[in-house]
Formats: structure tokens, C-alpha cells, sequence
């Protein structure tokens, strides 16, 4: 796990360098073909980077954007009407039967069907109308990092395109912001000590970063063993803000831009509880109200902060795994590809 998280500048620098092109070409088609839905499909960590593209489409496209139930089509046989739709579905190694079977019966109904995959040789690109991949090389660990980074810049790649060119939308800085983000490894591995007795936890993201926050809490479920909830730091006032108290663990994202301001207004009620809150942002004022804190670059602007913010979160992770005297590379009850119907 840890040498894949070292891995994703790379890989990310690849990703972008091998799909330009055809993500440019299928830009130009999909514009044609009238598109008037997108809808996301996948599972697990896909599932997530899904959850960013969900997000980043419908900001940069106008274009509205579902998440498939995956058991509507393989339980519950209904058949949707798809003639305008684009359906893309998202999977590490393109063996998830239930995802599989989304596109089969998407692309019968009439949509445009994408894959986004790891393996270009995988059962899902023999399915999809075009396919897109992650080129992350082999990846060996349970938990995925390098595919998730890679699919999110999939999703950036494709928004950028059907987005007419935005131009905050400057992926190509992402690789090195993610390698910078990487050099917090050190400060991470002190960090780390003093959650080793961590049992649950609550992690808060909002907007783009939302994603970051359900795939920090899936790491930490899958190779910590910590329980661990996530919410939007607007939900989480809506409820959940009642089971804080004194030295209870909260963990945020805080980039810049438009969710920031309300991100403040958390840590500070969170700091009026006695909390203990640790925060990943470049916003200074954000980082001196918490508990502890890890700082990001300032330049990195709220578009291009999902992956470069997620990688600390994943060094978290898998360094929390070791200090506990967990292996993150075998998780218990977990195997690498799962397949469900």
C-alpha cells in the first residue's frame, strides 16, 4: 500500500499522457450525441472517485449526474430510458459482475456506455461503447490508492473536455501537487502515534472534497479496523454533531474556496466541544483552531486539491495500520477483486 501511494505522481503523469487523446475525441462525439444525463456506476473505492466525478460533471458541464443503483438493474430488472444518457461505469479491474451488468442492460436501453478501468484487458471493455484507462500498473494492494487517484483524474480529463476547456480545471499541475502532498510522509509517521488507540472516528469533507472524506473513512475501516462515519460538514450539524465529546476524534478536509468558510464555522463548534481535530488544508486560520493539523500548499486551488489532499489521507492510513501493529496489505475478511450481483 505504501509503495503504490508513492507511486500515483507517476502514474497520474501516465494516465494523462496516454488518454489525452481519446478522451479529446470522445469530448467532441458525446458533445454531438446530445447528452442530457450522466450516470455513474460502481462500487467500493470507485465508488467514491464516482461520488468526485458525480461533483466535478455537474459543475463543469451543466449536465446532471446520477449514482446507479446497482440493484434496480441486477435485482429488481427494471429497465430504464437511456436514449440521451451517458453511463460510465467505474471499476479497478473491471471484473465487478454487478457493475458489468449496469452497462450490459444501459447500453440496451440505449445509452452511451464508458468503462473506466486499471486492466485494458478486463471483461468490462469487451461490454462498454469506449474505454478509458487508469494506467497505474498492476496494483497489488487491497486498498486501493493509485486507482483512485487515477480514476479521479479520469474524471477530470473527461469534464474537462465536455466542460468546454475550463480553465481552472489545469489537471496537468496535479501530478506534481500530488508529489509534494507525498512529502508529508515523515510528519505523518510522528503524527500517526497518537491515534494508535483510535477506535471510531467521524471524517468531514463538503462539495468536492466530499469524496475524500468517504474514502478516508473506507481506508480506515479496511486496514485500521477503526469505525468510521463520514459526513459533509453541513450534514454533520444536522444531527451527528450530538455524539462529539471531549477528545472525540474528528478528521476534515479543508481546501480552499467556497466550502471553506463553512468548514470554519464546524471546527470552531467542534473546538467549543473539546474535540480532538485533525485537519488537512492549506488554510492557516483553519490549522491553528484544531487539534493538530497537516498543511498543504496555498497554491493549490480547491478544483485541483481532491487528489493531492487524498494523499495524506492515505499515508494516514496505512502508517495508522502499522503503528497499531495491523499489516494494511492483508486485511482481514478482504480480497482484492469482490464480486456481487
Amino acid at each position: 500500500m505504501l509503495q503504490e501511494i508513492a507511486e500515483q505522481p507517476e502514474a497520474l503523469v501516465r494516465t494523462i499522457e496516454a488518454e489525452r487523446t481519446k478522451i479529446s475525441r470522445l469530448g467532441k462525439f458525446l458533445k454531438d450525441r446530445d447528452i442530457d444525463l450522466i450516470v455513474l456506476v460502481a462500487r467500493g473505492s470507485s465508488d467514491n472517485a464516482a461520488l468526485f466525478g458525480r461533483y466535478l460533471l455537474e459543475i463543469k458541464t451543466g449536465i446532471p449526474v446520477s449514482l446507479s443503483a446497482p440493484s434496480v438493474h441486477t435485482l429488481y430488472k427494471a429497465k430504464l430510458k437511456l436514449r440521451h444518457a451517458l453511463v460510465i461505469g467505474v471499476s479497478q479491474s473491471g471484473e465487478g459482475e454487478d457493475v458489468n451488468l449496469v452497462l450490459e442492460k444501459a447500453r440496451n436501453c440505449g445509452a452511451y456506455t464508458v468503462g473506466i478501468t486499471n486492466e485494458p484487458a478486463a471483461s468490462m471493455t469487451h461490454i462498454v461503447d469506449e474505454t478509458l484507462v487508469m494506467h497505474g500498473g498492476r496494483e497489488r494492494s487491497v486498498a486501493a490508492t493509485k486507482t483512485f487517484t487515477g480514476q479521479m483524474m479520469l474524471f477530470y480529463m473527461l469534464a474537462a473536455e465536455l466542460g468546454g476547456g475550463s480553465p481552472d480545471l489545469t489537471y496537468q499541475a496535479i501530478p506534481d501537487f500530488a508529489a509534494k502532498a507525498y512529502e508529508q510522509k515523515a510528519a505523518l509517521l510522528e503524527l500517526v502515534q497518537r491515534y494508535v488507540f483510535m477506535e471510531n472516528c467521524v471524517v468531514v469533507g463538503r462539495g468536492l472534497a466530499y469524496a475524500n472524506a468517504y474514502e478516508l473513512a473506507l481506508k480506515l475501516m479496511e486496514t485500521c479496523y477503526v469505525v468510521a462515519e463520514r459526513f459533509s460538514s453541513a450534514d454533520f450539524l444536522h444531527g451527528p454533531l450530538a455524539m462529539v465529546e471531549r477528545h472525540f476524534p474528528v478528521i476534515l478536509f479543508a481546501p480552499p474556496g467556497v466550502m471553506l468558510p463553512g468548514v470554519r464555522d464546524l471546527i470552531g463548534r467542534l473546538k467549543e466541544l473539546h474535540a480532538d481535530t485533525l485537519v488537512i488544508t492549506g488554510d492557516l486560520e483553519a490549522a491553528a483552531a484544531c487539534s493538530r493539523a497537516i498543511i498543504m500548499p496555498r497554491e493549490i486551488d480547491e478544483f485541483l486539491a481532491p487528489i493531492p489532499y487524498m494523499i495524506p489521507g492515505q499515508l494516514f492510513a496505512a502508517l495508522l495500520a502499522e503503528a497499531k501493529g495491523l499489516d494494511p496489505d492483508a486485511p482481514r475478511s478482504l480480497s482484492k477483486v469482490t464480486r456481487t450481483l
